[in-house]
């Protein structure tokens, strides 16, 4: 559906989700129709019915990968909207754990209860120790990535518990997880199970933005998509942690699965490749909806132009089948000092994907350049405009077969932020 939120218990992939979650965020967002010059106004509507939405009743989190800075953000931006709910952060090292509930308490707004937000020392491929856990929670949410040749393991125990917990989402991306993720679908309708998979940044909002462009293009062109093109930008890792470079290190051994003439294709050969700029602010002569927190100006001179390569995003795959395109899709992303692109750009050209599809290899390479990456990372705290070294920004083009296009840029200051209210939004 385009017209209305999902919130039936099934298990949903993000990209068939509606588009009016967007006046769900606090950051700027703008959209112009390239051809006829249009702006168009997004709104915000009220929120769906949902777990963290429901502030009269509190209900338990459990956060996989609760120690990491993406599930920090999440469950920061559950009880900035639901105060009273428990928190469980769940992870395997206890001096992290201590750290990242030191982390969420200092972020509250409110005085957490004794207890409220706790920590919990278990690894989610133990089963024997995991699934007592989740049967105790209204809500799992996986962030513990990366998810490549991975098992949906904590969905199925989701589905499976016979507890109270009704609700899960993750921020996965490889499209195998995707796949095998949604192939439970009728177990997660049979057991009353709500689930939401690739629910994060990109995927996931990403996803929304393209299906709120495609609606918003002229009626000429509605159901006839074109083309569909992500590009993304991450200045330096986004405050995400370390785990983000041995998650892209992976990508470059994977192939690109995108849509070319409208037939999906595998590009064995073309993840890590360099692609050019893209602007990522809208251009003078173009006008904006913007809504409130970042804008426009702010884009430009924050943002502005940056170099994207090839990488592996399912949403390439997902968004055009789901749109039906007949033409091309892509999805490119870029980081920030332009000298990194460059150097990424060297390394995919000279190592075989073979080494880079090694998770020893990767992690070796992550381990390497991990030291130079926060450095730079603290460099852009201090010489980027208002100490922001994490800025983030997503570019959506929908093209329809007529020529007519809508294209939508979204920005935020904070990159793992931007995930973390995601995967607490879309609860």
């Amino acid at each position: 559906s385009r017209n209305g939120i999902y919130n039936i218990r099934k298990l949903v992939c993000v990209s068939t989700m509606v588009t009016k979650l967007l006046g769900l965020w606090s950051i700027f967002l703008f959209v112009t129709l390239v051809n006829q010059c249009h702006s168009l106004s997004l709104n915000p509507i009220t929120k769906s019915a949902s777990l963290a939405s429901d502030t009269s009743q509190p209900y338990h989190f459990v956060i996989l990968g609760g120690t990491g800075r993406i599930g920090t953000a999440v469950a920061t931006h559950i009880l900035r909207r639901s105060p009273a709910s428990k928190i469980t952060l769940a992870g395997r090292d206890v001096e992290r754990g201590r750290n990242a509930v030191s982390e969420v308490v200092s972020c509250c707004s409110s005085n957490p209860q004794n207890d409220q937000i706790t920590f919990k020392c278990v690894d989610w491929r133990d089963n024997d120790a995991f699934v007592p856990l989740i049967e105790k929670c209204d809500c799992v949410i996986h962030t513990a990535g990366p998810y490549l040749e991975e098992e949906p393991t904590p969905l199925r125990a989701a589905i499976s518990a016979m507890s109270s917990c009704k609700a899960y989402v993750d921020v996965s991306d490889p499209l195998d997880f995707i796949d095998k993720s949604l192939a439970m679908s009728d177990d997660a309708v049979a057991s009353g199970t709500s689930a939401l998979v690739a629910a994060g940044a990109f995927p996931g909002m990403s996803n929304v933005l393209a299906m709120e462009a495609a609606t918003s293009l002229p009626p000429s062109s509605v159901n006839k998509v074109r083309d569909v093109r992500f590009n993304y930008f991450t200045a330096g890792l986004g405050g995400s942690g370390d785990v983000n470079l041995y998650i892209t290190n992976l990508g470059f051994g994977e192939p690109m699965v995108q849509y070319d003439k409208g037939v999906l294709r595998f590009f064995k050969a073309l993840s890590g490749l360099l692609l050019g700029k893209v602007d990522f602010f809208l251009q003078d002569n173009e006008e904006s909806a913007t809504n409130e927190g970042f804008g426009n100006d702010m884009a430009k001179s924050h943002i502005g132009r940056q170099t994207v390569f090839s990488w592996p995003f399912p949403e390439a795959a997902t968004v055009a089948k789901e749109l039906n395109i007949s033409g091309d899709s892509s999805a490119a992303m870029g980081t920030a000092p332009d000298a990194w692109n460059a150097m990424l750009g060297l390394l995919v050209s000279i190592v075989p994907r073979s080494l880079w599809r090694s998770k020893r290899f990767s992690q070796f390479m992550a381990d390497f350049s991990q030291p130079l990456v926060k450095a730079t990372d603290a460099l852009l705290k201090i010489t980027s405009p208002d100490n922001v070294g994490e800025t983030h920004a997503m570019r959506v083009d929908v093209t329809g077969e007529d020529g007519n296009a809508v294209l939508i840029v979204q920005a935020h200051e904070s990159f793992h932020r931007c995930v973390g209210q995601v995967g607490a939004y879309l609860l």
